[in-house]
């Protein structure tokens, strides 16, 4: 009865990771490209940061209401709608003739970016104690083969010299993935929250302060995320003009690195994440990942060559690839039944939260403090998150 009740559950993850990393292959392959772009059109660096942060300021504003939707009317809806609007925010980036239309667009996708939080939420409905970790090490893997492909087909298609002609190119081929992904999910996903456990219209609700302030170890693991994910944006979003500034790198580098860091972090979370949480547990795997991390981001601001920026990047890929479904497994298992969504949509505003503050500071740090800045703080906020990790996921 058991392998026969985990084979539909099996397969209804199988269509999740297919779905998830056709969309992510869509969203990375946008990445590399983007400060370019920003350059392209006349931008700053802060100008830059500042746009690409626009988008996390829009999930932030939406993503708890689109968890909560998804609570009442199931992941699928929530899960095809923001695909659908991420593959028309890249239409809008692909024709954008300044800055300002690359911030609106980019605030536009985040506005619809509902599909993140239900993915993880549907990915819980199909977990137990036992499998939870695993399950979002499966997922993470999907966003981590998105930033292998992604990146990598973005630099193939961008060339060495591009312009506005190669820029436009990889955004409409990114809007292709995401609509071909809103398909796949319509085609391939089964729901995984049956009516009978959806939340009904009147019933009584928790806002987001309320929910935090009543359990003490979640509002903790909720800010764990907030800081690794500030110190993840502020790399991110200054890569690209590090590399370009300390490695003379363009595109078409910048977009291998990022495919050579999701490579390297496929493996610990398609495979490994389950296995090191049943040996070492979900508390010792998410501290140990952020102290990796963080030496990790100190290794990046410290390189002066290839081989020591590839170094650093196995450092954060090894870290972020143990932390991230280790923390995600522990926000999870706060949630009752009936709230998944909202908690996981919460804890997927605390990371929109953190791509805001990230990139509102990191074309700053690294125009006035140096190229290195903003992973230096990176690596500063990354400690401190490691220190909170270690006494919340305690409590949890």
């Amino acid at each position: 009865m058991a392998a026969a009740a985990q084979a539909p559950a099996r397969g209804s993850l199988l269509a999740l990771f297919l779905v998830v990393l056709t969309g992510m292959i869509g969203f990375g392959i946008f990445i590399p490209i983007f400060p370019f772009l920003s350059l392209h059109l006349g931008g700053t660096a802060t100008e830059t940061t500042i746009a690409m942060g626009a988008y996390s300021f829009g999930q932030l504003i939406a993503a708890p209401a689109w968890g909560r939707l998804s609570d009442s009317i199931g992941r699928k809806p929530v899960l095809i709608a923001g695909l659908i609007g991420a593959g028309l925010s890249y239409v809008m980036i692909a024709y954008a003739v300044n800055v300002e239309a690359l911030g609106f667009a980019r605030l536009f996708g985040g506005l619809m970016a509902g599909n993140v939080g239900a993915a993880f939420a549907a990915a819980t409905d199909l977990a137990d104690d036992q499998t939870r970790t695993r399950n979002m090490g499966l997922l993470g893997a999907s966003f981590a083969l998105g930033f292998i492909f992604g990146p990598a087909l973005a630099a193939l298609i961008a060339g060495d010299h591009p312009d506005a002609e190669g820029f436009r190119r990889v955004c409409l081929t990114a809007a292709a993935f995401a609509m071909l992904a809103a398909v796949a999910a319509t085609a391939l996903f089964r729901e995984t929250l049956p009516p009978g456990a959806r939340r009904s219209a009147g019933a009584p609700r928790d806002g987001r302060m309320s929910l935090l302030l009543k359990r003490p170890a979640l509002a903790q693991l909720v800010c764990v995320t907030l800081m690794m994910i500030a110190a993840q944006a502020l790399m991110e979003t200054t890569f690209g003009l590090w590399s370009n500034a300390q490695l003379a790198w363009g595109p078409r580098e910048t977009g291998f690195a990022f495919a050579a860091l999701g490579l390297m972090t496929v493996g610990l979370q398609g495979g490994g994440a389950g296995w090191l949480a049943k040996r070492v547990g979900e508390r010792r795997m998410l501290v140990g990942g952020l102290a990796l991390f963080t030496g990790g981001f100190a290794a990046l601001a410290a390189a002066q060559t290839t081989g020591h920026a590839y170094a650093a990047l196995a450092l954060l890929a090894i870290g972020g690839g143990a932390a991230t479904p280790a923390l995600t497994s522990l926000v999870g298992a706060q949630a009752g039944e009936h709230e998944r969504g909202l908690v996981m949509g919460l804890n997927q505003s605390a990371s929109a939260l953190g791509r805001v503050i990230g990139p509102a500071f990191s074309g700053l740090l690294f125009d006035q403090l140096g190229h290195s800045a903003p992973f230096w703080i990176g690596a500063g906020v990354l400690g401190c998150a490691a220190l909170v990790a270690a006494y919340a996921a305690r409590r949890a």
